[in-house]
C-alpha cells in the first residue's frame, strides 16, 4: 500500500511538472511546423496580424488605431499557446489585468482567482499573485514589447499538488514580449505573438 501511495504521489508530481513545463515554457518555443487542428484554436504560427484580425471577438466592429488600443486597463480573458509538435494549451478566466500607459505596461494578478489551464485533456489552475512591468513601441501596424522587472509569484495546482512558479516564468506566457500584431474593437484587445495569442477585455 505504501508503495502504491508513493508511486501515485510521484506520478502527480511528474504531472504537475509536465503541465507547468509545457504550458509555461514549451508554449513559448518555436512551432513553425505545427499542424494541429484543434477546433477551438488556430495555429498561432501564422502571421500574427492575420491571426489577430481573424479573431471573432475583434472582427465584429470597426478597427481602432493601435495607439488607441494600447491605452487603459484590460482583463486577461483567454490565451492560446502552440507548443512543440503542435501541442495546444489554453488558459481562461483568472484575475490577471494589464494597464497600458504611454509606452509602458503593467501586468498584475490579484492572487484570488486562478486561471484554468487546459492541455491535452489535463487541467490545472494557475493563481497569479504578482506583477510584471514592461515597455512597448508602436510602428505602423506592429508593436514591439519588452518585458522588464517582476515581483511576486504564482501557484500551479494540479489535483492536490501545488507548485510555486516564479513570475519570470509566468511572464514567458502572459507578458507580451517581442513583435506582435495588435487589434481591438468593441472593448476587446488581442495581442498575437509568434506562439501565443492573448485576448483581453476592457475593464
Amino acid at each position: 500500500m505504501l508503495a502504491q501511495l508513493l508511486t501515485r504521489g510521484t506520478t502527480m508530481k511528474r504531472l504537475s511538472i509536465a503541465v507547468l513545463t509545457t504550458l509555461l515554457l514549451a508554449l513559448t518555443g518555436c512551432s513553425g511546423d505545427s499542424t494541429a487542428s484543434d477546433p477551438t484554436s488556430r495555429p498561432i504560427s501564422e502571421s500574427p496580424a492575420a491571426s489577430a484580425t481573424a479573431s471573432p471577438s475583434a472582427s465584429s466592429g470597426p478597427a481602432v488605431p493601435m495607439n488607441e488600443c494600447l491605452t487603459g486597463r484590460y482583463r486577461l480573458v483567454r490565451f492560446v499557446g502552440a507548443g512543440e509538435r503542435g501541442t495546444y494549451g489554453t488558459g481562461e478566466g483568472g484575475d490577471v489585468t494589464v494597464r497600458f500607459d504611454d509606452g509602458s505596461y503593467l501586468l498584475s494578478g490579484a492572487g484570488k482567482e486562478p486561471i484554468k489551464l487546459t492541455l491535452a485533456g489535463q487541467t490545472a489552475g494557475l493563481l497569479v499573485d504578482g506583477r510584471i512591468s514592461g515597455n512597448y513601441q508602436v510602428q505602423g501596424d506592429r508593436a514591439t514589447f519588452t518585458v522588464g522587472q517582476s515581483s511576486g509569484s504564482a501557484t500551479l495546482t494540479v489535483g492536490k499538488m501545488k507548485e510555486s512558479v516564479p513570475m519570470p516564468d509566468v511572464g514567458k506566457v502572459l507578458a507580451p514580449e517581442g513583435e506582435a500584431g495588435v487589434v481591438c474593437a468593441n472593448d476587446a484587445l488581442i495581442v498575437t505573438l509568434q506562439d501565443i495569442r492573448l485576448e483581453f477585455g476592457k475593464v
